[in-house]
Parts: structure tokens; sequence; C-alpha cells
């Protein structure tokens, strides 16, 4: 059985990860906060001391420790010492213990949202959204790649889309809406994080998580092919069309599309005139 270290495990994805997966592996919880009936490390993100402690003797660790767009108040540089140099810390303790695979919980903002006909490719240029919470998910993937390069930690970072339950999120007359550039369940986001720890063959790899919907704008079929992933939930209850009042509620979302041009777009897939 692996010895797993969960950075994070207090929020949302970490929590529900331990409820599915509990009994499959040796879990360790690091953080502020313990995870009852798992053994706890307490410790800060941003101590490379304290993560040398946890790391020791781990067969793998799954990373999800953040300062995320849910809090509020949040600095740049909360974001950043949090997310950039938390990740640096435990890279470099995953290192100095030899700690053989690192799982990074990464967002979709890394890449960023965009306004776009076709679909947004791990290989695409990275453009990050969300300001400084985007630009530290990319510059973690970035010491990911470092590391696994130069170190030799099998490291793989999952871009995650907006995770619903989670996030209510509405449905969108608009296919170009800023919200519904992608999003996923959080069953198939658990999914997609243990298909990553379980995988020994890939070196290096970033890979998009999100709904197998037709309407969402980032390719999953790099997931699909290379590490198995297959999302139980298309969530197409939210991309059918929603009412006028809804449609109007959206405009001031859209990214690049002149609002009469959405407006008529929402009135044609309703149907009305």
């Amino acid at each position: 059985m692996k010895t797993v270290l969960i950075t994070g495990a207090s929020g949302y994805v970490g929590k529900a990860f331990l409820a599915a997966f509990g009994r499959n592996y040796k879990f360790r919880v690091f953080g502020r906060t313990p995870v009852e009936g798992f053994e706890f490390f307490k410790g800060d993100i941003k101590s490379l001391e304290d993560l040398e402690s946890a790391t020791k003797g781990a067969d793998a660790v799954l990373h999800l420790a953040a300062a995320t767009t849910d809090g509020t108040g949040i600095t740049d540089y909360e974001y950043f010492q949090t997310n950039t140099v938390g990740t640096f810390n435990l890279l470099e303790a995953a290192a100095r213990n030899k700690v053989p695979k690192v799982v990074y919980g990464s967002s979709v903002c890394a890449v960023g949202f965009r306004a776009t006909p076709r679909l947004v490719m791990e290989t695409d240029k990275c453009s990050p959204s969300d300001g400084m919470y985007g630009y530290s998910k990319y510059l973690s993937e970035q010491l990911c790649e470092c590391y696994a390069s130069t170190r030799g930690i099998r490291i793989i970072a999952l871009r995650t889309a907006m995770v619903v339950p989670q996030h209510k999120i509405t449905a969108p007359a608009n296919p170009l809406a800023r919200h519904w550039l992608g999003a996923v369940h959080i069953e198939d986001v658990l999914q997609a994080f243990r298909l990553a720890i379980d995988n020994d063959g890939i070196a290096y790899g970033v890979y998009h998580v999100a709904a197998d919907n037709p309407a969402s704008k980032f390719d999953i079929s790099k997931a699909r092919s290379e590490l198995g992933y297959r999302p139980a939930h298309d969530l197409k209850e939210l991309t059918s069309p929603g009412a006028i009042k809804a449609a109007r509620a959206l405009l001031g979302a859209a990214l690049s599309v002149p609002c009469r041009i959405i407006k008529t777009i929402a009135t044609k897939r309703n149907g009305t005139r």
C-alpha cells in the first residue's frame, strides 16, 4: 500500500479524496488542521523544514494546499507565497527525501480563460487568468517541470476546471460565457487524481480535467489517452439553453463578444424572436 502525503487535506477536494480512497492508501495529512482518522503532520506550507519532516518515507505526494479564489482579501503576496513558494518547498522537500511521485493540483486558470471557437489545449501558450492566483498556478507548473527534469521526480499536474457542486454555476445561454469555459464534477476530479497517483509511467505531464461536454472549452483528450480519464458527469444541465432573463444576466460575463451579438445568440438558442 502506497504511503501518500496529502497537503490541503482539510479543503473541499482533499476531504472528498480522503473519504473516497481512505482505505486505498496509507495517508499522511499535512497542514494546520488535522483530519480525524489519519496521521497528521502539523506544519506550514511555507516552511521547507516542516515539509522535509512530512515527506520522509512517502511514496507519493498529492499537493492540494493553496490560497484559492474562494477566499476573500487574499493579497498577491499571499497567493505567491502560499501557492508558488509553497510548491517550491514541497518539491524541494520531496527531492531531498527521494519521494518518487508528486501529483500537483493545478487549475485551468494557469492556461487562462479565453473566448475561442476551438478547444484550449495543454500545449497552448499560457495566459493566466484571475490575477496572481492564475500566475501562481502557472509558475508552480514551471517548477514542477523543472523538478521533473532535473531531480528525477515523476510529476503530474492536473488543471481542474471549476468544481461542482463546490461552485454554484448557473446555466449559461451564451456558450462563451466566462464561467462555462470549464466545469467538472467532484467525482471526476477524484478519479483523475487517483489515476495520476497510480500512474508510474509518466515522467512529467500536464492535463486538463473537465467535464465531457461539447460546450466545454478545455480539451480532455490527452487525459483520456494517457491517464485513462473517463468523466462520468457531462454536466449538460449547465449548458442547456437558458431563459432570456438568464441570458441578459450573463451578458456582462462574456469574453470579447459584443453584447448585442450575445443577445442575438441567446434569443435564437431559446427559439424566440
